[in-house]
């Protein structure tokens, strides 16, 4: 998803449409991944996960060779519904299902490394690509990204298995028995829906969307503030590598202090990290705002890392799988219109500030959600 944006200016050229329409593909994966999260979860633990793997990376391979062969914007979108399809099996949620049912220990740290791996690789390929749109063109350099994921993708589809009943193994530190019961107990979606952990979960994803995507705005924010635009350039990168070792730093501080505690700490890193981007505008320092985007990226980090090992905390073992893959649905559609949300407000009031202290406001109900959803355990409820 991330990496599709290097290419969205040569896509609006070659289809004759403006980037605003071209940047409607997120809105489309987004609102597809929305409507398949209920589903991903009971499709991996019942079809042959090698086939669904196998299918999905099939398809994203060749839907990234085919779009550098598009010429109107329609086969674009029609591609994007399809790797929205495949990537609903990929994305934080059923990514977060599989490590929680691989891991009864250290659950935080598997996360974490896991997409800090993920960064890494963002990291690395971003300006790679830049070079190679500039030297071969987005045609060639887009069907080179397409091999690359092939090869690394489609070979660890035969790997992966979504339970270790699957895989006819055991998860690490499984305690057997206590494990076999849960597996036996099967909680209904209208339990789940009824619970206020699930309503406390869900209206955190959601308030939790619009400051997750500040690092694409950063390009549009040095612009606006008057820094020369290559310093949008190095806030991105900035996130981009306290992403890599922030993932893995959550996940620990979540396994070792618990995810309620944890998060709550995290979330006043956040506040810093925004009063200090209020700061960088008003004294017009690019060296602070540099730093401030790296910190930033500590919501970005929680809306994947920090959001998993708290919804596995708050649901326990038994509505965990069923309950985050929901919340995902509604916080998905919620996702795919924060952009313009956070545009909108930052051309009404006419400064990022505002956009800034919108943020704030956001994330000082998440720590109190936070902190309301540790006393609402979905396991200390009666279920009926």
């Amino acid at each position: 998803m991330v990496l599709m944006g290097s290419f969205l200016g040569s896509i609006s050229e070659a289809t004759h449409v403006s980037i605003a329409i071209v940047s409607y593909y997120y809105t489309v994966l987004v609102l597809i991944m929305a409507l398949m999260m209920p589903l991903v979860p009971k499709a991996l633990a019942s079809i042959n996960n090698t086939v669904i793997y196998l299918a999905a990376t099939i398809a994203i391979t060749v839907s990234l060779i085919l779009i550098s062969h598009i010429t109107q914007i329609w086969m674009f979108f029609v591609i994007a519904v399809v790797i929205g399809v495949a990537i609903s099996f990929m994305n934080f949620v059923p990514v977060g299902i599989l490590i929680d049912n691989w891991f009864n220990e250290k659950i935080g740290l598997a996360i974490g490394i896991c997409w800090a791996i993920t960064s890494a690789f963002q990291g690395i390929m971003s300006p790679v690509l830049s070079v190679w749109i500039d030297s071969v063109g987005w045609q060639e350099a887009l069907n080179t990204l397409a091999i690359i994921v092939g090869v690394l993708s489609i070979p660890c589809s035969f790997l992966i298995k979504f339970t270790p009943k699957l895989a006819r193994s055991h998860a690490l530190g499984e305690k057997h028995g206590e494990v076999a019961d849960d597996e036996e107990v099967q909680i209904s979606t209208k339990v789940i829906l009824r619970s206020a952990s699930f309503w406390i979960v869900t209206l955190l994803m959601c308030l939790l969307q619009f400051p997750a995507v500040l690092n694409q705005m950063f390009p549009t924010y040095v612009v606006a503030v008057g820094f020369k635009p290559t310093i949008g350039g190095f806030m991105v990168t900035a996130a981009m590598l306290f992403d890599i070792f922030l993932n893995p730093l959550v996940g620990i501080t979540g396994d070792k202090f618990g995810a309620e505690k944890s998060s709550v700490g995290w979330m006043f890193v956040g506040l810093l990290s925004l009063g200090m981007l209020i700061l960088a505008t008003n004294v017009h320092s690019a060296g602070l705002a540099i730093a401030a985007a790296g910190l930033n990226d500590i919501i970005y980090v929680f809306l994947g890392t920090g959001i998993t090992a708290l919804a596995q905390s708050i649901f326990g073992a038994r509505a965990f799988a069923k309950g985050f893959s929901l919340v995902g649905s509604f916080s998905f559609i919620i996702g795919a219109f924060a952009m313009p949300v956070n545009n909108l407000i930052a051309e009404k009031f006419g400064n990022f500030n505002a956009v800034y202290i919108f943020f704030g406001i956001l994330v000082l109900i998440s720590i109190g959600l936070i902190i309301f959803g540790g006393k609402n355990h979905f396991e200390d409820r009666s279920v009926d």
